[in-house]
């Protein structure tokens, strides 16, 4: 089959795109990803095995206030995605749901929807825009070949929500680049910790990730020190977080990283001692993600704080890899952190994570795509017969 992928962002840093494109290129479909870039701004694909393909935004777009802007990508996109006559349409998150609805239907592909949290339960900044959204999905879910998501919880209110015949296919967000040394800045001489405790928050910073919490539990423990990678700290919520540190008479023990490559990411997650994933119960979302980042620490061979949120509490007592805490509670987060540290040298929570770790691989998981995709295509075959 050829597919064509939709995305609303620069694929650099989207590591489900990546490794889902690379899955089925190498079960030997053709695969084109279109992602949408800004005027200039240029990503470095070199090596991979699918075509990347941009739609760029134009001046008026770029221009435009975020609505319109929001709509001239999506009909760029589709214009973009309908060429070469794809078999199937891929659309990355509920952005690209229409867009991908419009190339399917100008192209006669089938439409596969790829929800990477849940879109209803997002708490986006206006009702209205949470509205379009979930009517969005009300029109187009419905009418996809194939429904596929993160978490079972998701999986779960997306059939019931839209009646959906099948239950969508669950492809977690597995790791699929290795564990090795190349590439990996030594984070302890960078920022001059030694051996000090190293606990590590991977991803973006933002509203209702538990940052504040984090720096509170830092000032009650001694001698740890808090990494934020992939953060930059001029971002408004970082320099609130260093604040806060300052306040709190932690701020020398609070680093903030830029992002690194996909290729060498668990080999700076490897050198933490516990890693932190702390959602907090804002939204419906939170309650039933499974974020990219613990699936990385346990890769890694670091085991994980999170939020005590229902799919992150399923992990933590099926995989028996770390602690949950309430997120809003310092206090408690503290504890839970204290708790890894304190197993830092407890062999059978390493042998746990190992464990999960051979479990967690996705080779494995990609299987699951491969299966949806051997569907479609058997459903077309038979519907064009």
């Amino acid at each position: 089959m050829k597919i064509t992928m939709l995305l609303q962002r620069s694929i650099e840093h989207d590591g489900r795109v990546r490794r889902e494109a690379r899955a089925l290129s190498a079960a030997g479909h053709v695969v084109v990803v279109v992602h949408l870039l800004r005027r200039g701004q240029e990503v470095d694909v070199a090596g991979e095995d699918y075509e990347v393909c941009s739609a760029v935004s134009g001046r008026l777009a770029e221009a435009a206030p975020a609505a319109l802007r929001r709509l001239l990508s999506a009909f760029r996109i589709a214009s973009v995605a309908r060429r070469g006559g794809p078999d199937a349409i891929h659309a990355h998150d509920a952005a690209m749901l229409v867009p991908g609805w419009i190339a399917a239907r100008l192209s006669g592909a089938a439409l596969v929807y790829d929800a990477h949290e849940l879109a209803t339960g997002v708490a986006y900044r206006s009702r209205a825009w949470a509205s379009i959204v979930a009517a969005v999905e009300r029109m187009v879910v419905p009418r996809c070949s194939a429904v596929l998501t993160v978490s079972d919880g998701i999986a779960d209110r997306l059939r019931d929500r839209y009646r959906l015949s099948a239950r969508p296919a669950v492809v977690r967000n597995l790791p699929d680049h290795p564990r090795g040394s190349d590439g990996a800045a030594d984070l302890r001489a960078i920022l001059r910790i030694g051996d000090a405790p190293m606990v590590l928050h991977q991803g973006a910073i933002a509203d209702g990730r538990g940052g504040p919490s984090l720096i509170r539990a830092l000032a009650n423990l001694d001698t740890a020190h808090l990494v934020f990678l992939g953060a930059d700290e001029h971002q408004p919520h970082c320099e609130q977080l260093q604040r806060l540190a300052t306040e709190l008479g932690v701020r020398r023990r609070v680093h903030f990283v830029a992002p690194v490559p996909l290729s060498s990411l668990l080999s700076h997650t490897s050198q933490a001692d516990v890693g932190v994933s702390l959602l907090e119960d804002t939204c419906e979302n939170h309650r039933v993600a499974l974020p990219n980042k613990v699936f990385e620490y346990v890769a890694a061979g670091v085991p994980v704080v999170t939020s005590r949120l229902p799919e992150l509490t399923r992990f933590i007592h099926t995989y028996q890899v770390g602690w949950t805490a309430d997120p809003s509670s310092p206090e408690e987060v503290a504890s839970g952190l204290q708790s890894a540290l304190n197993a830092r040298d407890d062999r059978r929570l390493r042998v746990r994570i190992e464990t999960a770790a051979a479990q967690l691989r996705w080779e494995r998981e990609s299987e699951k795509l491969l299966r949806l995709y051997e569907t479609v295509a058997s459903d077309r075959a038979s519907a064009n017969g």
